[in-house]
């Protein structure tokens, strides 16, 4: 039997269909109501009376049809935090001004603000299947412009999870249909990039904890590519007033099984630094016009030997640390810990043409590839 389509329509909305259903000859079938699912009726509980918390979150009450419940739940929520304090929404409708962006996985067992501590109002938040950031997610990128350029948040955090259905998705060997296909293959690619190390993990949960830990690593250096932060990072930098270069990236993972949020051990000057020919769009200048590329340090710039120490290591923001030997001609000489010199940074030695930067190699290309 084939249906006409407002009778199609019925069937899922059959109250607000019922004005508009036509007369059976018109339809061309016998008007009949649709079969009527057996009404399950929500426990009439308060919005804190306690429900049965259940495996993977959520409780043993089912929503009605109106969800009620969450409507009763805010005016809980409403009136648990005026108890606190009488000025609560005063203050979180006198402006936006969060402290951190949240790209996190839309899982409901993730919740940010909460594992994170943080009130209403500190935490931006995008969230998609697995925390990932794809260039052509308007949705992300349009966020990420807004939180960096707009916001001016100093700190972005990209968080995943264990036990996260995209990525056990990703790794199995079936097509799960466009646009969800579409977007697990990033993930897929992840493990492409990492697969010798993933492969040698014999147990699969332990190989679904390190994909999961690898992905937010990926999404951070995807982070790192776009030009929104890199234009900010550069700004930051060149500011004085500016504590450090923003914004600030951080890894972490969350475990749903202990509620802990841990930040992942991820070298990111090694990253960039192998990255930067490929991805650097914008570059720092110093004073004397001298383009640097966008993670440069302000520690290496600026530093100074302490007084009648013939050399220091400098920790730099992104890059590994460096060693700064001054000669006795004045000059400073900067190379990684474990290299030979790459450049000299010199003030008054002998035959200064009064630029800041000498290359004693002969290439300055080599010299920016160096920072």
């Amino acid at each position: 039997m084939q249906l006409s389509p407002i009778s199609s329509f019925a069937l899922f909305f059959p109250f607000q269909a019922a004005a508009f259903r036509p007369p059976a000859h018109t339809a061309g079938i016998r008007a009949t109501s649709p079969r009527r699912r057996p009404r399950i009726s929500a426990p009439r509980t308060s919005a804190l009376s306690g429900a049965i918390p259940m495996p993977g979150g959520g409780t043993d009450r089912v929503p009605d049809k109106n969800i009620s419940n969450i409507f009763e739940q805010n005016e809980a929520w409403v009136r648990a935090n005026l108890d606190k304090d009488g000025k609560y929404f005063d203050n979180l409708g006198s402006g936006h001004k969060p402290d951190y962006l949240w790209i996190g996985c839309s899982d409901a067992r993730v919740p940010a603000n909460e594992i994170m501590g943080e009130d209403a109002g500190s935490v931006f938040q995008v969230r998609n299947v697995a925390n990932m950031v794809i260039g052509t997610d308007f949705n992300l990128m349009s966020a990420l412009q807004y939180a960096v350029a707009v916001l001016k948040i100093p700190h972005i955090i990209v968080c995943g999870h264990y036990d996260c259905g995209g990525v056990r998705a990703s790794i199995e060997n079936r097509d799960h249909v466009p646009p969800l296909e579409n977007w697990l293959r990033n993930i897929r690619d992840v493990y492409r990039l990492h697969r010798t190390e993933l492969d040698a993990i014999v147990d699969p949960e332990d190989r679904h904890r390190r994909l999961v830990e690898l992905n937010v690593v990926e999404q951070c250096i995807n982070i790192f590519k776009t030009g929104a932060v890199q234009r900010s990072r550069v700004e930051s930098y060149q500011d004085p007033d500016s504590e450090f270069t923003t914004p600030r990236i951080h890894a972490c993972v969350f475990d749903p099984k202990t509620g802990r949020l841990r930040r992942l051990d991820v070298d990111f000057r090694s990253y960039i630094n192998d990255l930067h020919d490929i991805y650097d769009l914008y570059q720092p200048e110093r004073e004397d016009g001298e383009k640097l590329p966008t993670y440069v340090s302000k520690k290496l710039l600026d530093a100074e030997l302490p007084p009648n120490a013939p050399e220091a290591i400098v920790e730099t923001d992104l890059l590994p640390p460096k060693r700064i030997v001054e000669t006795a001609t004045s000059e400073k000489v900067i190379t990684d810990v474990e290299t030979e010199p790459i450049a000299v940074f010199s003030e008054t030695s002998p035959g200064d043409t009064g630029e800041k930067i000498k290359d004693k190699t002969n290439s300055k290309n080599l010299l920016k590839r160096a920072w």
